[in-house]
């Protein structure tokens, strides 16, 4: 006898639905709790009805419901069941086959159950322990650095307000002899306060020598005929200090993180980093998202890659109505930006001549700049397919 198991995921519970290979409900669906006690009672619905020597039989399924799943798909495989993870997108297409539009979460439990008896699903990739691990901490990063930017938007919106001028005092306003000035003066009075000769040592030692008396000059200078708000500087300059402080930590965590990334990607056999733009941390989010290569070597292989970047067209088309063509915006999002990030660095820093070449083609029709760098993109990542699949190095095509 085979049996299939349709699980519905939630937070706190989740609810079971055994069904039989003739598609009937053998008993009513189980909520059971996500803690011991929770799993007694699943290990005791499924007994009383399967026994454990049929658990190889057993075919179990549920949603890739955000991280929720995770604990019961290494308890079900640990028993020895088939277990797979539907694409929500595809559960959300046969629960809306019936009219009626019903939905409790145990009759989604038995569509699931349906689906599965069916066998007409793909199963969501589920990574291994390595390319898990890799896809928590460049998860994490990217999180982090999104964080930061953040941060520094607000940053930049209290120095608009106080100090008006100061943006264009300076490169990077985040830089280090920026930084060394605002944590010693960060408002125009403050800044007009210090000595000439005092603020000439803080920048000089900042900047290793590039900065001297004359920048201190220029920055008092602004600082004194500065338009920026006078009222509640207190309140202002301590947001400043707080934010500043945040950014200053995270940066400090993203540093240590990076660490960790680079010293996992160099245990992984890969020749990506041949490609102008792509460094161990922009690897290590294409490696991990991607995970297991050899499921997407096919004929039309670099296409599914694509796919999985969520950069391949949606269409949209009916009769003579012909819609506009986007991207699908489907797939992972961090390797997504990631290969885009690649394909800027490709072109406006390493200025390689294939990508370079692709940008300017898509820039002479008139396209928008981040249109262009999707196409520039698209292409890396059929060169990104070429390497992974033959082993060998990229070079430039000149």
């Amino acid at each position: 006898m085979k049996w299939y198991l349709g699980i519905d995921i939630g937070k706190l519970t989740h609810v079971v639905c055994i069904m039989n290979e003739l598609g009937e409900v053998v008993k009513l669906p189980l909520s059971f709790t996500q803690n011991s006690l929770g799993w007694q009672r699943f290990d005791s619905y499924l007994n009383s009805i399967i026994d454990h020597m049929e658990y190889p039989s057993v075919q179990a399924g549920f949603e890739a419901t955000g991280h929720y799943w995770t604990t019961l798909y290494l308890k079900l495989k640990h028993l020895g069941m088939k277990v797979s993870v539907l694409n929500p997108l595809e559960v959300k297409a046969f629960r809306n086959e019936g009219i009626r539009g019903n939905k409790t979460d145990s009759i989604d439990a038995v569509k699931i159950a349906k689906l599965l008896r069916f066998g007409d699903f793909r199963e969501t990739y589920v990574p291994d322990e390595q390319t898990t691990g890799l896809r928590q901490l460049t998860r994490l990063k990217i999180d982090l650095s999104v964080m930061q930017a953040q941060l520094k938007q607000k940053c930049l919106a209290i120095l608009d307000q106080v100090f008006p001028e100061y943006g264009a005092l300076f490169s990077d306003v985040f830089g280090t002899s920026s930084r060394a000035l605002l944590s010693e003066a960060s408002t125009p009075e403050a800044i007009t306060a210090l000595s000439t000769t005092k603020l000439t040592g803080i920048l000089r030692k900042a900047s290793r020598g590039r900065l001297r008396e004359n920048k201190a000059r220029q920055i008092k200078q602004q600082a004194c005929v500065s338009v920026g708000i006078t009222f509640s500087l207190d309140a202002f300059t301590l947001s400043l200090d707080v934010l500043l402080s945040q950014v200053d930590h995270l940066e400090e965590q993203i540093v240590e993180l990076n660490t960790e990334i680079a010293k996992r990607v160099k245990t992984i056999k890969t020749t990506i980093q041949s490609i102008p733009g792509i460094g161990p941390d922009t690897a290590g989010v294409i490696l991990s998202e991607v995970g297991d290569f050899n499921r997407l070597i096919s004929k039309d292989g670099a296409e599914k890659l694509v796919a999985l970047a969520g950069l391949d067209p949606k269409i949209k088309e009916s009769g003579k109505y012909k819609g506009k063509t986007k991207m699908s915006k489907r797939g992972s999002a961090y390797l997504r930006h990631a290969v885009r990030n690649a394909a800027f660095i490709a072109v406006a820093v390493s200025k390689d001549p294939m990508f370079t070449r692709i940008y300017q083609k898509h820039i002479d029709k008139g396209k928008h700049t981040e249109v262009a760098l999707s196409h520039v993109a698209r292409k890396m990542l059929h060169v990104i397919y070429a390497l992974l699949k033959n082993k060998t190095k990229y070079k430039p095509v000149v």
